[in-house]
């Protein structure tokens, strides 16, 4: 599956109104400016010189559009490339020489031919919860969220901390109650805001009154099963799935 970039789009091929990943024939026909990034038997990654496309049936869509349009194993194979992307185009020279480094053909790091130093991408870890209270579950909508978009409390875990302590320090900074019974759900790789690793966890209510962190959080509360107020951005955000099995048992 080729996937082209142009900073935070990709370009897809419109088949019969249908949007797919460009074909190898495609992107050869329409003569397409770009610079190859990696290729293997998976497809091609590349970056778009431009954004100027001449062939009508090939367009440039944001990669949260994408998130929304394709299956779960192309948003996954997107995913992963656009990350790839980044981290090769944020470490073209080493951060302890300045030298120019050199993509590897096996492994996803840069190296430096200089001072042998590895450059590996850098992860960061996010926690995200479903807090329970009796027959609800706690929903927040950011300040920066679109219109009906509803999610679950999420933070970046910081320096020192165990992902038990980020969950109980997010919950507390952005909505002003106390938790307990921390467990791990699941977790899932995640392009934004750059190489995120999103670790889920559930969680239980013990007591406080909700109070919103205004430079974080618009509006949040417990919700039931029938009140949900809205939904994620994306339905292969690991916050969809979570809040969907939690619907589920109904």
């Amino acid at each position: 599956m080729n996937t082209i970039f142009y900073k935070n789009q990709l370009l897809v091929e419109l088949d019969h109104e249908i949007l797919k990943l460009p074909t190898t024939n495609k992107i050869v026909n329409a003569k397409i400016p770009l610079v190859e990034i990696h290729s293997n038997s998976n497809g091609l990654l590349a970056e778009l010189i431009d954004n100027t496309i001449i062939d009508i049936n090939l367009k440039l869509i944001s990669i949260r559009q994408a998130l929304n349009y394709f299956n779960d194993s192309t948003i996954k194979h997107i995913s992963l490339n656009y990350q790839l992307y980044n981290y090769y185009f944020s470490h073209k020279f080493c951060g302890l020489c300045g030298s120019i480094t050199n993509k590897q053909k096996i492994n996803k790091f840069m190296f430096c031919m200089n001072c042998n130093t590895e450059v590996y991408p850098h992860i960061a870890p996010c926690i995200i919860v479903r807090v329970h209270k009796e027959n609800q579950i706690l929903m927040a909508r950011g300040i920066d969220f679109p219109a009906s978009v509803w999610g679950l409390i999420a933070g970046f875990v910081e320096i020192g901390e165990s992902l038990e302590e980020a969950v109980i320090r997010e919950v507390k900074e952005e909505v002003g109650i106390c938790i307990s019974n921390i467990k791990y759900w699941g977790s899932q790789a995640w392009p934004f805001p750059s190489n995120s690793l999103m670790v889920g966890f559930t969680a239980q209510y013990v007591a406080g009154d909700i109070v919103v962190e205004p430079n974080e959080i618009e509006q949040a509360g417990f919700y039931s099963i029938d009140t949900i107020p809205g939904e994620p951005s994306s339905s292969f955000s690991i916050a969809s799935k979570m809040i969907a099995e939690f619907k589920n048992k109904k």
